[in-house]
């Protein structure tokens, strides 16, 4: 006998009218909410928990902290309170915000509206329960995992976490780097999928633990997966066609307004400040989007006798709308203060975006070609280096290590398997047995050269940015070695110097106080660059903000960005107000700088 149980609808471009009739109900509260807790965060939260965060750094006297430096903080006592302290609080700042969501979006499906106060009360009721969930796993869940996917919609408090793109970068140049990138990318996707709907779990339902409820989420996930993806590759479409049509019109409105009424510089301010507009407007939705897609799904595949009886309890509260007529002000009054909210927060979101995304351009743009210019020839070779003149670069940024026999050889990798398909490790190698190992990249052929052939050949032609790597058999001179290489080429106005290794930068500050010194900073915790002795920064892109270009300014020292590979990223750290950047396209860097300066040069005439 065939069973009788109905078979869930398929989910076509009908789960998004059925979004549509939800939202119809909850898009009121979720903007309401939304907008209070996105303000909130920035005037509140943050400033708190950044406050909270130095106070501990104060007390361990541990304002430069960078590199790796961060991970002895980590396993530090300092750092052990930090996570202590900070963690827990994080942890409940977000949990409130999507568990308010998830209510929202649950009377919603309901074809109810949520009072937001109300909600709001019954969270707050209810959360000293979560700690009974299972806090390592709640934490780890909220605090990493989640943020790792990076897809735009998480909390307000947390941003995306991102593996830098210098690490990134160097994977992919291997197969096997990128079969690590892929799978670790794809992991992290699994395990967000299948813990899809733990959250509602927790908060809609009895369950006092977050592993069971994994599980739970886990057996669900495989029962509505066709439909999630289904439903995915349908909003996928949406928001592709909804963003293009958004931007139409804005680049559209722009160009009529300004149309023989501005020069083409202000045109182009105006045009990227009301997309950016735009797209924050549209960015207060997609964490409601996302909590209301699940819920919905939630729905569906639950067994409604798993809500906790408390939220019928709230249902019979005057906690939700009723359809009863009201005077014009009382039933206007919520829109009116939903209102004046998009204003307090458009105003003090256009002051954050301000401060972050425009700065003020430098006098002179220094573009350094990466390596030389990986596309005239192997990294770190001759045949690139004359390809960055080519290009145009400002100055050439290359490796050195140290060989078996202690000369210094131009060359990143302490391995040479990537470039030579060979196994070997500089250390074991003396200089001449080096040179003599073709390299082979991007269908380009070269040899590794000596420091003191580079000097010689590039010396009066254009300016060398020279950092200092380790592989840690240097002998004790290495450093020595490099400056007296320097000073016998009279070469000292021809190079500037750089290393990740901070001992490293005081030790050829302290040889050679003629030489311009820099520090290469990967990640920092450090709001102040000034607690750094360096004549300047080389800061990988992830941690560059408005707040360290503030503080490299007012000590006096450039900062440089490594490694720009886009002409957007190009255009936004120049318009950020950076010194300069480390590029692998110097070429296409030049042309956006130079497309960026002439409408400036235009209108002064």
């Amino acid at each position: 006998m065939k069973s009788s149980k109905p078979r869930p609808k398929r989910l076509r471009f009908a789960f998004t009218r059925e979004m549509l009739q939800v939202w119809k109900h909850a898009l009121q509260p979720f903007l309401l909410f939304e907008l209070v807790y996105k303000l909130l965060t920035i005037v509140v939260f943050v400033p708190v928990l950044s406050i909270l965060f130095n106070k501990i750094l104060d007390w361990g006297n541990l304002n430069a902290l960078a590199n790796f430096d961060l991970l002895r903080f980590v396993f530090s006592r300092y750092g052990l309170i930090s996570i202590v302290v900070m963690a827990p609080i994080a942890f409940l700042l977000i949990y409130t915000e999507f568990a308010v969501l998830i209510y929202i979006a649950y009377y919603g499906t309901l074809g109810k509206t949520a009072r937001v106060r109300a909600v709001l009360q019954q969270v707050l009721i209810r959360l000293p329960r979560v700690w009974r969930f299972g806090t390592f796993g709640t934490i780890l869940y909220l605090l990493l995992l989640f943020p790792l996917l990076d897809v735009g919609f998480g909390a307000s408090l947390l941003p995306g976490i991102q593996i830098p793109n210098f690490i990134t970068g160097e994977l992919l140049k291997t197969t096997s780097g990128a079969v690590l990138l892929t799978a670790v990318g794809i992991i992290i996707l699994i395990l967000n999928l299948i813990s899809i709907y733990a959250l509602p779990i927790l908060v809609l339902e009895r369950s006092n633990r977050f592993w069971p409820a994994m599980k739970k989420s886990a057996r669900l996930f495989w029962r509505s997966k066709w439909s999630l993806i289904k439903v995915m590759i349908e909003w996928g479409l949406l928001i592709v066609i909804a963003g293009f049509l958004i931007v139409a019109v804005i680049v559209g409105g722009v160009l009529l307004i300004a149309y023989e009424s501005l020069n083409e510089g202000w045109t182009g301010f105006l045009l990227s400040t009301l997309v950016s507009i735009g797209l924050y407007g549209i960015s207060l939705l997609f964490t409601p989007l996302f909590i209301s897609f699940v819920t919905c799904l939630y729905r569906r595949y639950s067994n409604p006798q798993d809500i906790d009886p408390s939220l019928r309890k709230l249902d019979r509260q005057a906690s939700l709308r009723g359809p009863r007529s009201r005077l014009f002000i009382q039933r206007n009054k919520s829109k009116l203060v939903s209102f004046l909210l998009v204003v307090v927060v458009a105003v003090a979101w256009g002051i954050t975006t301000v401060w972050n995304t425009l700065g003020e351009p430098p006098d002179e743009f220094v573009i350094m070609a990466h390596r030389g210019d990986i596309r005239s020839g192997v990294e770190n070779t001759m045949d690139a280096f004359e390809g960055a003149i080519r290009a145009e670069a400002d100055l050439i940024e290359l490796d050195l290590l140290q060989t078996k026999d202690g000369k210094l050889a131009v060359i990143h990798d302490t391995n040479l398997k990537r470039l030579a398909g060979r196994n070997v490790n500089v250390y074991d190698l003396t200089l001449e047995e080096l040179t003599k190992i073709p390299l082979r990249e991007n269908g380009f052929e070269g040899y590794v050269s000596s420091f003191e052939d580079v000097l010689r050949t590039m010396q009066g032609r254009i300016r060398l940015n020279v950092e200092l790597k380790t592989h840690g058999f240097e002998d004790e001179h290495y450093v020595e070695t490099f400056v007296d290489t320097v000073r016998k080429l009279r070469a000292e106005q021809d190079i500037i110097v750089q290393s990740l290794d901070y001992d490293i930068v005081q030790r050829v500050k302290e040889l050679a106080p003629e030489l311009e010194v820099g520090y290469v900073i990967f990640a920092t915790l450090a709001p102040k660059l000034q607690s750094f002795q360096a004549d300047f920064f080389v800061i990988e892109e992830t941690f560059v903000n408005a707040g360290r270009i503030a503080s490299a300014k007012l000590a006096g020292r450039p900062l440089y960005v490594w490694t720009v590979n886009s002409t957007d990223a190009v255009q936004h750290f120049y318009t950020l107000g950076v010194d300069g950047i480390i590029t692998d396209i110097a070429s296409d860097a030049r042309q956006v700088i130079n497309e960026l300066v002439d409408p400036i040069i235009k209108t002064d005439f």
